[in-house]
């Protein structure tokens, strides 16, 4: 068994002092969630892109000091989002990078990366990075496989679908057809939200600074930051759970 935690949508800021949306300063919650994800010992971490805010450097490097700080730079593994575009990230996080490396091996389990990033706030997967991604999973179709990818593959039914993955119905189209697959894992919609499809199951992760409500239209929601703890069993079934900060916490 393998316990993976998935953080997402971080949004540091060069200025780690700097609050952004409902008064949330997004280096403090990262850091307290980061305290609670120290405590569990998982066996990986994931981040699913949005490190940065700002896309500034000086963001990546508040990330980088406070996963040493917490001592957990040693099973990190990242994906970029959409705030990700320039070369600091390749430069500063790309030994951390999932979607361009092996896939990661944790027991009878592979967890592939996936990159969507395409423009602005929109996602797509290039043919030929789906294509090695299938190739991967059709190599082990007796192991189990979780995927992990920023955009939303399948649609929120919120405001959040106007950033929207261009070419998702291929990837999911793709996806049902192989069965080892149980589990697809994302985030850039700042919200918590699981749906089966074709025998997989697909769940987003709160963001760990602001939550967005699933509204028509722009919304933000009052939920605490938070983080997904997936529990990996040998059987290919798994328990998640979602942690989040109490109101407290934040003074």
């Amino acid at each position: 068994m393998a316990k993976i935690v998935q953080l997402s949508d971080c949004h540091l800021f060069k200025d780690k002092n700097k609050s952004g949306y409902n008064n949330i300063n997004p280096y403090q919650t990262l850091k307290l969630l980061l305290l609670r994800v120290e405590q569990l010992n998982p066996d990986g971490i994931i981040v699913t892109g949005d490190i940065s805010g700002d896309d500034s450097e000086q963001s990546y490097l508040h990330f980088l000091d406070l996963m040493e700080q917490f001592n957990l730079s040693h099973n990190l593994k990242v994906i970029a989002g959409n705030h990700d575009q320039s070369g600091l990230f390749d430069s500063l996080l790309g030994q951390f990078d999932l979607a361009k490396g092996q896939p990661w091996r944790q027991d009878n389990w592979f967890i592939h990366g996936l990159d969507t990033r395409h423009q602005g706030t929109l996602g797509q997967v290039g043919a030929a990075d789906l294509q090695n991604l299938l190739n991967k999973l059709q190599n082990h179709p007796d192991d189990f496989h979780m995927i992990v990818c920023h955009h939303h593959p399948i649609e929120c039914g919120g405001w959040m679908d106007k950033h929207e993955w261009l070419n998702r119905h291929q990837f999911v189209h793709q996806i049902k057809q192989l069965p080892q697959v149980k589990l697809v894992a994302y985030g850039h919609i700042h919200n918590d939200i699981q749906q089966n499809l074709h025998g997989c199951c697909f769940q987003s992760s709160p963001s760990t600074c602001w939550q967005f409500a699933n509204m028509a239209d722009f919304a933000l929601s009052e939920e605490m930051p938070g983080f997904k703890v997936y529990q990996l069993h040998n059987d290919g079934t798994f328990d998640n759970q979602t942690i989040r900060l109490q109101q407290e916490q934040l003074g």
